[in-house]
């Protein structure tokens, strides 16, 4: 995907044109050096892996599915120069791919937004007023508690429920059931399936100019790939795994840091297994042993 065609400086008229795409929606791999995996037994490996799935996945969402982009990504990266941002939409197309995410044709509408600005508060408070939509219709309150805490880079994600595997719109719930409400499914779900699945329908990403200006771009590219292409609790508990999401951690190593095989591992199982699956997280655990454990 070309990055040219989609980088602008962040002014009131790109937040417009953005607002306008989600009305209508509604990085180079580098070597495992991060640690010689197989000196592990199996057991040991099995759970640190659970703990890191379980500690990346949002805690707040333990009774639904896990979300993630089931659409086409088309991202957009605003406020930076253009080779900058070419670099940056090169290193999210090329982690969407290697997790099993399809991106957007050429001319797709953005649905990933990656916004630099050194006035993050501000650009929030004039969304708010100007663009919505941006939020889901969101109450200011619900986008306060998200995009409100100071972060290097904060993140919101638009993900609603639509109906899983196997599972139709009810006639009398209609297409907003379907969308919105796991009742409007047909159905109650099993101990096996959720009836509803949580797919990520736009995420906006907003980094602070001011708390990554130092940073190498190969490693804030990483992070936000990672936050952008799950829903990722980055307040939760890692284990000790390496992971990108440590990036803005007070270690001095973390500042050079880049997507881990850990990372790599839990996005490839994130996007291969079944979505609607109440073990999904246990699976995803599974399978990152799996690369880990060369039997």
């Amino acid at each position: 995907m070309s990055g040219s065609r989609r980088l602008s400086q962040v002014a009131l008229a790109i937040t417009l044109a953005i607002a306008a795409s989600l009305a209508y929606a509604a990085a180079p791999t580098n070597k495992v050096t991060e640690e010689v995996i197989v000196e592990e037994t199996r057991p040991e490996i099995e759970k640190r892996a659970y703990t890191f799935v379980t500690g990346v996945t949002h805690d707040g969402y333990r009774t639904k599915s896990l979300a993630r982009w089931n659409s086409p990504i088309c991202p957009l990266v605003a406020g930076i120069p253009v080779n900058q941002g070419e670099f940056i939409l090169r290193g999210i197309s090329q982690a969407a791919r290697a997790a099993g995410a399809r991106l957007g044709p050429e001319t797709c509408k953005a649905n990933f937004h990656v916004v630099v600005t050194s006035d993050p508060d501000q650009l929030i408070v004039l969304w708010r007023k100007r663009a919505p939509l941006l939020f889901g219709g969101e109450s200011r309150a619900a986008v306060r508690r998200v995009m409100g805490k100071p972060r290097p880079i904060r993140i919101w994600y638009n993900a609603q429920e639509a109906c899983g595997e196997g599972w139709t719109a009810t006639a009398d719930g209609g297409a907003l059931a379907q969308m919105f409400v796991e009742g409007g499914c047909g159905a109650t779900g099993t101990h096996l399936k959720y009836t509803a699945i949580r797919p990520i329908l736009s995420v906006i990403v907003l980094v602070d100019f001011d708390d990554v200006k130092a940073m190498k771009l190969g490693a804030l590219t990483d992070y936000i790939s990672m936050v952008g292409l799950a829903q990722v609790n980055i307040d939760g508990n890692w284990g000790d795994a390496p992971t990108i999401l440590r990036l803005f951690s007070n270690s001095a190593a973390a500042a050079a840091q880049r997507m881990s095989a850990w990372d790599r591992s839990f996005l490839k199982a994130l996007y291969s297994t079944p979505q609607s699956s109440r073990f999904q997280r246990s699976e995803i655990a599974r399978s990152m042993v799996r690369d880990f454990v060369k039997e």
